[in-house]
């Protein structure tokens, strides 16, 4: 396992929904050179259970990463987003290398869960929130290669706004 692999096997795997059969996909804006920050990156699980969109910065670290789960209702939910901070904005770190690190865990009911983990002041900081509005969480399960919506950053606004 691990590698690159064609569009045509990743597509295979999509269609045939085989939940061990995870891909990735990375998507990179038009002459961008070698080596540069894709736009973004996703992983997905084949049985169209779960998908993570990353987001980079121009150093190819994770700043954000946007956690799907596939919910009773067949749609996509947005259940967590991860705000990754790091030392300085010079230097590449993995996610494990960040600073501080603040986590948004979200239910269909308008509940949300946050925390964050500051490295530094070695402080964990949690907090509890009702009535959020989540209508701009749901996502229809896409269609393979029809990525625009689910990796859309800005959630301010519903799906095809």
């Amino acid at each position: 396992m691990g590698g690159v692999i064609t569009e045509g096997e990743a597509r295979r795997r999509f269609d045939e929904g085989n939940e061990e059969e995870w891909f990735g996909v990375a998507a990179y804006a038009e002459g961008v050179p070698d080596g540069a920050a894709p736009e973004y990156s996703m992983e997905i699980n084949p049985g169209r259970n779960f998908i993570s969109v990353s987001f980079h910065d121009q150093l190819c670290r994770i700043r954000f990463k946007f956690l799907f789960l596939k919910h009773e209702n067949g749609m996509m939910f947005l259940t967590e987003i991860y705000d990754f901070r790091y030392p300085d904005e010079t230097t590449y770190y993995t996610r494990s290398g960040c600073v501080t690190n603040t986590n948004y865990r979200y239910r269909p009911d308008g509940s949300m869960r946050w925390r964050r983990s500051d490295k530094v002041a070695n402080v964990i900081e949690e907090a509890d929130y009702r009535d959020i509005d989540v209508s701009t969480h749901w996502e229809p399960v896409p269609e393979f290669g029809e990525w625009a919506s689910i990796t859309r950053f800005d959630r301010t606004q519903p799906v095809g706004a």
